[in-house]
């Protein structure tokens, strides 16, 4: 009996085997990387096709429904070593950051689909990185070896301390990981050495703008410190440093410039009195400082490339006192070799575009000169070798308004947050050169669905401590002291709320719990609803002024 007991166990055992082996394992992967480029496909490989990466066998079914892709492996028994690709290697799947990860695994027989998500690709940026390392790989000369250098920024409430610390990695760069807030989307931050005052310059020791970089964009970024503002890294303190802070559309690139003054005897040409190129692209050059005023003109070489007024006549010459000056902005308006004499036109330059634009997209002026019509031909910018769009218009009055579309008002441009802005004045009379810089488009939102967080970063002093912070949408009936949407709080005390992104925009306003503790202007006027504009920022900062309870007092 015992015997025919162990023969119906192997029977079964074998008969489970070749069952099991029959079945085919369904691999399904449901969400890829944003930045994913359209209509390319997705390929499994692993030690069931010799790791082929792009194997025409093992091509994933795309299903344009719900957006997946998937594919059955052979069946088989063991286990299943795979990775996803897009056809080689150098696009095999990474993790959220970029970095390696190991051979996903499946048991065949245990499971009959299997759901992947893919976070990045090896040959893109990754998108959803929550983190960032920032690496210094110089620093100026003079720099204290002993002292602490600090990042000062949105993420440690520009408080440099031991949160935005650096550490020295064995080949002398300094590196700081910081990992991204709730509520923030981009770092903004400036390097310090422990102490704002002595946050980083450029190489004269003039104050540089705050850095930015997107969380998602990058996983690393390398900077080069070029001086501290009370250290800067050049010496110029017995000289007066000229800067030439914009240059006509029409110079020549590859051009040099000269000064050329009465303390050189106005010689064109003068090789000891060129400009040089600093790191951020600007030119310049250290005179040396002393008991004397300075006639000046700037030249790209002989007389005939001199400097000129906007509309091509001579201009005075330039003077400046070398016992008082520290450092002299230039703006060349136009050369004398290149400027047309009767030129009365003003040249509007779209030099920054979203990221969203179409390939294929087409620019107007709609404002006052064209009767607002959004998609006026006469008004179309045109695109130079320089990869930015000009429009010449016609020099008269002292003023009008603008804005600058795709065609349609549908298109127009709009605010980093989506909102509509005011229109752009052009004075005619101070202007040669317009440059234009486009936040988004009202119609192509840069952002999928996901989550948006409210940040209020300014409350009126008069809020009591002990109140409720609440979110009064239409979307829930327009109720002000719904328990479900009360703000909670950042650790730099600023209050805040995420929210499900959706489609179109939401209506809302802040109160206190009640329509008597509501948010007003800081008179106590009542204020129009704020606008909630999903897809274009999943982080957007609010100002209360006021509340209705207090007076709008501040």
């Amino acid at each position: 009996m015992k015997s025919n007991c162990n023969k119906i166990f192997i029977l079964s055992a074998i008969f489970l085997m070749a069952f099991t082996a029959c079945k085919q394992v369904v691999v399904r992967v449901d969400s890829v990387p944003s930045n994913t480029p359209a209509n390319q496909p997705v390929y499994i490989t692993g030690n069931f096709n010799n790791w082929d990466p792009g194997d025409e066998k093992y091509l994933m079914l795309f299903n344009p429904i719900d957006s997946t892709w998937s594919i059955n492996l052979p069946p088989g028994i063991g286990t299943v070593e795979y990775k996803f690709t897009r056809g080689d290697w150098t696009t095999v799947e990474k993790d959220i950051c970029g970095y390696e990860i190991d051979n996903r695994r499946i048991v065949l027989g245990s499971q009959d689909t299997v759901t992947d998500q893919i976070a990045s690709w090896n040959d893109l940026d990754p998108v959803n990185c929550p983190r960032i390392t920032i690496v210094i790989d110089s620093i100026p000369g003079g720099t204290p070896m002993d002292g602490v250098i600090a990042a000062a920024g949105n993420f440690n409430a520009w408080n440099p301390n031991e949160n935005g610390v650096f550490r020295k990695d064995s080949i002398g760069r300094y590196l700081l990981t910081i990992d991204r807030m709730p509520g923030i989307s981009e770092l903004e931050f400036k390097v310090t050495r422990g102490d704002l005052a002595n946050s980083e310059s450029d190489e004269f020791g003039n104050f540089i703008p705050n850095r930015k970089v997107k969380f998602g964009l990058q996983d690393t970024l390398e900077i080069a410190i070029d001086g501290w503002v009370d250290k800067p890294s050049k010496s110029f303190s017995n000289r007066v440093i000229f800067i030439i802070n914009s240059l006509p559309k029409s110079t020549p690139p590859g051009e040099e410039f000269y000064l050329i003054s009465n303390l050189n005897n106005w010689t064109p040409s003068d090789r000891n009195y060129i400009f040089q190129k600093n790191k951020q692209g600007q030119y310049y050059y250290p005179f040396p400082r002393k008991k004397a005023n300075l006639e000046y003109k700037i030249t790209r070489g002989p007389w005939t490339t001199v400097e000129v007024d906007r509309y091509g006549f001579d201009i005075s010459n330039r003077v400046v006192n070398l016992q008082e000056a520290d450092t002299v902005f230039l703006n060349i308006a136009g050369w004398k070799d290149l400027n047309n004499p009767f030129d009365y036109e003003v040249t509007l330059k779209i030099e920054k575009l979203p990221p969203t634009t179409p390939i294929d997209a087409d620019f107007y002026l709609a404002g006052d000169i064209s009767g607002w019509n959004p998609g006026k031909n006469r008004y179309r910018f045109q695109m130079e070798q320089d990869g930015n769009y000009y429009l010449n218009i016609p020099r008269g009055g002292h003023m009008f308004g603008f804005k600058i579309t795709c065609g349609s008002w549908r298109s127009v441009e709009v605010d980093r947050y989506g909102s509509d802005i005011p229109n752009r004045n052009l004075m005619f009379e101070n202007a040669d050169t317009v440059v234009i810089d486009v936040a988004n488009w009202k119609d192509i939102p840069p952002l999928k669905p996901g989550r948006v967080t409210l940040v209020i970063n300014e409350l009126p002093v008069t809020t009591p401590q002990t109140d409720h912070i609440y979110l009064a949408p239409d979307f829930n009936g327009w109720n002000p002291g719904d328990k479900n949407l009360i703000f909670q709080y950042l650790s730099n005390g600023n209050p805040f709320i995420t929210l499900p992104a959706k489609n179109g925009s939401t209506e809302y306003k802040i109160t206190r719990g009640n329509w008597g503790n509501v948010e007003v202007d800081e008179n106590g006027n009542t204020i129009d609803n704020r606008t909630l504009n999903y897809g274009f920022a999943d982080t957007v900062y609010i100002q209360v002024a006021g509340w209705r309870d207090y007076g709008g007092r501040y």
